[in-house]
């Protein structure tokens, strides 16, 4: 349908004027012919009302025309008023809501004494430019991270400070800042040790000066936690020397190693008379002037008055992790102490047992204004606040940790750094026969329903589950620990072995006994006064050729280097326990190489327990604080002398226990694999009431097994 040119017209002056007003609202109005005088088109006076009849005609339908000048302009009519329309590039970029708008975070920690490292958690190129104009800038391609020398951490701060909000920086901390401003230190010289007496300084190897030289130029106030065996105590003897105008002296150790302490004290000191130095054994006791005062820690406890009133300006405390728990009594008592003395020295080769908030008391005991509890863990610990209070449990910046501590409050030396002439440590790990395992089908079925509720439960119901599934894997794992020492007497080799339960300690000296094996046993009923000559007679007698110990009660403060074998029956919770305990035969005055055994069984507590132990070592490794990697053990067999009892089991034993397979499958062959031990007091009598004993006659020895009381 044509249109008349009078329609023509007005839809030329419509289009016209919306033109003009697009361009007046830019200011960029540009004046046409036909729009400056729109009378001259033929179109309507002014005021005139568009509708939709005058634009597409009276039908309300739309014209066509052949008239190309119409097609342009009713063509850049579309493309004007679209309302999708594409931005051009002169157009103003679209904002962001902030709600849509990704927070980068940069967090700044120490990798050595002179650089840090900024990580972020995400992208963000103003930032990585930024760190591209940096002076002292280093990439590393394959980390993908940025390092900076700590001169230009203040450089960064301000530059970055001008991206937030997209770039918040989380940064060092004061305390840290505070220590490290200065730069690396040098190494203290031994000219401290000119005041120290000369018996006592001719005694100390070279990286025993070193330690002692450290502690004095720390003010007296020093963490030495050097690895096990390697002296720690005449380093402390040799600093406390020095500060010998601030005592009296108190020395805080463990119940089974004061006599020690007070002997080597005597030998080292011969210039301090002998009734000056005094042996807490009793609340009762008259401290009277003395000069050194040695006590346990559950005597420190009960006689903390009496100590605060005496006002001891030097403290030595041995096995300082004992006092991990900021709120158990004994250190709160220490912390008191702490608090009225001068110079504080704290020995320890395991400082943290398996987490970095185990450090937090005894820093503070060094430091009192270091920092609060809440930085720390904030900083080390990973803390968070959740539904049950304050969680300091994790773990984070352990490589800053570590540099502070040792810059610090702490000296460690491992035995590789420092005793290359130490003889060589070598680890097993011993996978028990498993014919001596569930030796009746109750035992069987309580450790399938604890491993099946362990994988079932969470949080603190696990724990206990675990508790109870370790005692169980006692009794199930008895058996077969005393047959595999059958084997190990057959070696000719003193050995010390170490369990952690009564039932399995039991167990092993019944074993022992009906051998007519010559051994010693300690534990913690035995009396302090008598473990000095039991420790006497294993490493003089020639005959007494087995300890027997408590996992808990010797593993520190005893020399035993005349084993060169180390078995443990059962294991703990702790590497750095389990550490302690091999150290007690690999240490300074050992000649020969020492083996370490680990007697595991598979399906019992061991599979969770090792590797929760192989997790916390890699923790604490972090820290510095460990150099023990029980994943380097090497995996083998104990021999099978049972005979082929495959029938027996078949019909006797619990689906668990007839789940094993043959006996050669047992071969543990991951590195990681899991273990652990336990006892109980039973009787090895299988379900149909038929003695062990009697279908392994092939062997007399094993009679003992079969009339073995648990």
């Amino acid at each position: 349908m044509s249109c008349s040119a009078e329609q023509i017209a007005e839809k030329r002056r419509i289009a016209i004027e919306r033109l003009n007003a697009r361009k007046n609202s830019n200011k960029n109005a540009v004046s046409t012919p036909a729009a400056a005088n729109p009378a001259q088109s033929g179109g309507p006076s002014k005021g005139a009302t568009l509708t939709a009849n005058s634009f597409y005609g009276q039908n309300n339908e739309r014209t066509a025309t052949s008239n190309p000048a119409h097609q342009r302009m009713l063509r850049d009519q579309r493309n004007t008023f679209s309302p999708y329309s594409r931005p051009t590039k002169k157009d103003t970029p679209t904002k962001v809501a902030p709600i849509f708008a990704r927070t980068v975070t940069c967090a700044c920690s120490l990798v050595s004494e002179e650089r840090f490292i900024a990580e972020t958690n995400g992208y963000s190129e103003p930032l990585i430019e930024i760190f591209k104009r940096i002076p002292s800038k280093s990439y590393e391609p394959n980390t993908k991270k940025w390092t900076f020398e700590l001169t230009d951490y203040s450089l960064l701060q301000t530059r970055v400070a001008t991206l937030h909000p997209n770039v918040i920086l989380s940064p060092i901390p004061s305390f840290v800042m505070r220590e490290f401003s200065s730069g690396p230190k040098p190494k203290p010289g031994h000219v401290f040790l000119n005041a120290i007496d000369t018996t006592l300084v001719d005694s100390l190897l070279d990286f025993q000066k070193d330690g002692v030289s450290f502690a004095i130029d720390k003010g007296g106030r020093v963490l030495i936690a050097d690895e096990m065996g390697l002296g720690k105590t005449y380093q402390a003897i040799a600093v406390a020397d020095f500060y010998q105008h601030d005592w009296p002296l108190l020395i805080c150790t463990t119940a089974t190693t004061r006599d020690s302490w007070a002997a080597k004290l005597r030998q080292l000191l011969p210039s301090i008379p002998a009734h000056r130095i005094v042996v807490l054994n009793s609340g009762q006791d008259n401290i009277g002037d003395c000069r050194v005062l040695i006590s346990s820690y559950s005597l420190m406890e009960r006689c903390c008055d009496k100590l605060l009133e005496h006002r001891f300006e030097t403290l030595i405390f041995d096995e300082s992790h004992t006092l991990k728990n900021f709120k158990a009594k004994c250190t709160i008592v220490a912390i008191a102490l702490s608090k009225k003395a001068k110079r504080i020295i704290l020995l320890s080769g395991t400082p943290a047992l398996s987490r970095p908030v185990e450090l937090f008391t005894q820093l503070q005991m060094l430091d009192q204004r270091f920092c609060s509890f809440k930085e720390y863990s904030t900083r080390y610990c990973a803390g968070k606040q959740s539904n049950f209070g304050w969680d300091a449990s994790g773990q984070s910046n352990l490589t800053e940790l570590n540099l502070l501590l040792s810059r610090k409050f702490m000296i460690r030396r491992t035995k590789d750094e420092v005793m290359s002439e130490l003889t060589e440590k070598s680890r097993e790990t011993v996978i028990l026969d498993p014919s001596y395992l569930w030796t009746n089908e109750e035992i069987g079925s309580d450790m399938d329903c604890y491993a099946s509720d362990y994988s079932q439960s969470k949080g603190r119901q696990r724990e206990d589950i675990l508790i109870k599934y370790y005692s169980m894997t006692a009794q199930a794992k008895a058996p077969a620990v005393c047959a595999y020492l059958k084997e190990v007497l057959k070696e000719g080799k003193k050995f010390i072995i170490f369990a952690h339960h009564f039932i399995m300690l039991d167990a092993i000296e019944k074993c022992l006994s009906k051998r007519k094996v010559d051994f010693i046993r300690i534990d913690g009923s035995t009396r302090s006064d008598l473990r000095t000559p039991l420790v006497d007679k294993f490493q003089t007698n020639a005959s007494c050729r087995a300890a027997v110990l408590s996992l808990k009660a010797c593993n520190a403060g005893i020399t035993l280097t005349a084993a060169q074998l180390v078995l443990f029956a059962e294991l703990d919770w702790n590497p750095a326990t389990l550490a302690q305990a091999e150290s007690r035969a690999h240490r300074i005055g050992q000649m020969d190489n020492v083996t370490v055994r680990y007697l595991l069984a598979k399906k019992t507590a061991d599979d969770i327990i090792w590797a929760m132990l192989q997790r916390k070592q890699t923790t604490l490794t972090k820290v510095g604080l460990c150099n023990e990697d029980f994943s380097e053990a090497s995996h083998v067999e104990a021999p099978s002398d049972a005979g082929s009892i495959r029938p027996y089991l078949d019909k006797s034993l619990s689906p668990a226990a007839k789940s094993f397979g043959p006996i050669d499958q047992f071969v543990l062959r991951s590195k990681t694999s899991p273990a652990g031990a336990c006892s109980t007091k039973e009787g090895f009598q299988r379900p149909d009431g038929t003695n062990v004993s009697s279908f392994l006659a092939h062997d007399d020895d094993d009679d003992e097994l079969a009339g073995l009381e648990l």
